[in-house]
């Protein structure tokens, strides 16, 4: 993977960011239709994209590599949420913005981002690895990402086992089922995911620019907290981690897809969950939106940097 092939790859993607962008402006689609798009890319695009991944598919995995892929998952979310910590100590911030950096740094977005880049990078029969940090992103958004944005919104939501029954979760751990059960599927059923899985990449760069034309950009990169997060979050934390995992002794697609993880923007599920418990989602939005236009140029160039 180089970071020619990555930047490649990034600007078709942020070709169909824009072309949701333009779509919005204008007026080719409204909120209600975005809403909805967004319903069918959680409820059956995305699923059948990961899913299309472990079935009628060849299985280039060994047992060593989906072990060493579940430990580079727990140290991606183990080191941000240490990160969040780390960061909010330095900068000395305090009250519900502690919450609101917390929860950026926690959740980089490995579902709508992370699953078209393998796939186009690394081919559909890698996707099945994405399947364990989805999984472990949703486990931990419907747990700890509840508690930060409910205190973000003022509030303190008790624990709600059956959050934990949502699409991200259920689907990773069927893609997960059956990759491990090598089931054979007939191939028109195949075929009938692999369309939808296909369609699921371009809608989910609909729905993000959507969101990007949403944005107020005259005063998104005014706050200079917003840049120091976004240099932090964007380039300084992943140049490290990225430049750091080379030295492991694992796959290299195991670590290359580890790096892309890495140098994912913020996922659009924390602004969700802040509107979603009485917070001001307004600051979440801009996050997201600035860092993920930035992923472009930052993900290229930290993965040139580190070699």
């Amino acid at each position: 993977m180089s970071s020619t092939i990555l930047f490649q790859q990034l600007l078709v993607l942020m070709a169909l960011m824009f072309t949701g962008f333009f779509a919005y402006k204008a007026k080719l689609v409204d909120d209600h239709t975005n809403s909805k798009l967004s319903s069918l890319m959680v409820w059956v695009l995305n699923p059948a994209l990961m899913i299309s991944g472990v079935i009628g598919k060849d299985n280039p995995l060994s047992n060593r590599m989906i072990l060493e892929n579940i430990i580079m998952v727990f140290v991606l979310y183990t080191s941000m949420f240490l990160i969040g910590f780390i960061y909010i100590f330095v900068f000395r911030i305090k009250g519900n913005k502690s919450y609101l950096y917390r929860m950026e740094f926690l959740f980089p977005n490995v579902g709508f981002m992370g699953i078209p880049l393998v796939k186009e990078l690394f081919g559909p029969q890698y996707i099945v690895l994405v399947a364990f940090y989805t999984l472990a992103f949703n486990v931990i958004c419907y747990t700890y990402g509840v508690h930060l944005a409910s205190r973000l919104g003022g509030k303190k939501e008790p624990f709600n086992p059956g959050r934990l029954i949502s699409p991200g979760v259920v689907t990773a751990l069927v893609s997960i089922a059956i990759f491990a059960l090598h089931l054979n599927v007939p191939a028109p059923i195949v075929s009938y995911v692999d369309y939808l899985g296909n369609a699921a990449i371009a809608f989910s760069m609909l729905i993000i620019g959507i969101s990007l034309a949403k944005v107020d950009w005259k005063t998104a990169f005014a706050k200079m907290e917003y840049i120091l997060f976004l240099i932090a979050d964007m380039i300084v934390i992943p140049l490290i981690i990225v430049y750091l995992s080379r030295f492991l002794p694992f796959d290299t697609i195991i670590v290359r897809i580890f790096q892309i993880m890495v140098c994912m923007p913020v996922a659009s599920m924390t602004c969700m969950f802040t509107q979603e418990y009485g917070g001001d989602g307004t600051e979440c939005a801009k996050l997201i939106a600035m860092s993920t236009v930035l992923t472009v140029i930052t993900a290229p160039l930290v993965i040139f940097i580190a070699g």
